[in-house]
């Protein structure tokens, strides 16, 4: 007979190595998994560029390949001097430091005659392109397909308004190229604007709130930029009136200390606020 006293030693050892509840995992792999990395705005929406291009190549099969090429569309809208600001995962990489790829690339422009031109513009680069007005923005479709490839928001939130005039340049020596994308406190916000809105799609709002985790931690990375709070706060409560500076201190503070954002929570005390 065989014995199983040997076996049995074993799997008590292992027992009395591990935590009482939960999986392991090595800490310092999960460190590197999480790591960012500093990047300029233009390096991060760049890459963004190339992930996004990857990521229609591997999917030709199933869905149409965009049009959109992004240093074409920043150089025509410069070309036709209409003012826009480089928003959505294009413009916040550097913020996160972790680029991530996108359906679409995001602008915002300012509303009336501004949206227009910038609108027109796109119809005459991208006149294969469907388009389709919503409220807020205006969005173009490869057709026949259910999402968009290029966004043109106007201000519709007094934050995104703010994010119009405190959006700070980067440049593309290489390509001649000059833009302007969100700043740190103004991509927060718009973040937190986003996550809090009961209307968008749970999914979208659960990546928003890793977006404004990451940009929180990476500020705190050796070399960062630090956020000022006193700009978030006038910013949150641009998103909610009476609340929102407080909140988004809140969310940031809780960020740092390592602890989770509950979404939900966030959602129904604004609604509470508001008497919804």
């Amino acid at each position: 007979m065989h014995s199983c006293s040997g076996a049995s030693q074993n799997v008590d050892r292992v027992r009395k190595t591990r935590p009482a509840k939960g999986p392991v995992s090595d800490p310092a792999w999960e460190a590197v998994k999480a790591a960012r990395r500093t990047l300029s705005h233009d390096e991060a929406a760049q890459e963004t560029d190339r992930l996004q291009r990857q990521y229609y190549a591997l999917w030709c099969v199933r869905m149409a390949a965009s049009p959109v090429n992004l240093n074409v569309l920043l150089r025509t809208l410069t070309e036709k001097k209409v003012p826009f600001v480089l928003t959505g995962a294009h413009g916040i990489g550097a913020w996160t430091g972790r680029p991530r790829a996108t359906q679409d690339v995001d602008l915002l422009v300012k509303g009336g005659r501004n949206h227009a031109r910038a609108v027109n513009v796109l119809k005459a680069l991208y006149p294969r392109l469907e388009v389709r007005n919503f409220l807020g923005v205006t969005a173009f479709f490869v057709p026949g397909e259910k999402e968009s490839v290029i966004d043109v928001t106007y201000p519709h939130r007094a934050d995104l308004q703010e994010t119009l005039a405190s959006a700070v340049w980067t440049e593309n020596e290489e390509q001649g190229l000059r833009y302007r994308v969100p700043s740190l406190e103004a991509a927060l916000a718009n973040k937190y604007g986003a996550m809090i809105t009961p209307s968008r799609d749970l999914t979208k709002r659960q990546q928003d709130v890793v977006d404004f985790m990451w940009m929180v931690r990476h500020s705190q990375d050796e070399g960062q930029q630090a956020i000022d709070l006193q700009k978030l706060e006038a910013l949150g409560e641009k998103v909610w009136s009476g609340r929102g500076g407080k909140e988004i201190l809140r969310l940031v503070e809780q960020v740092k200390e390592g602890r989770p954002i509950n979404l939900e929570q966030s959602a129904k005390a604004k609604e509470k606020r508001e008497g919804k």
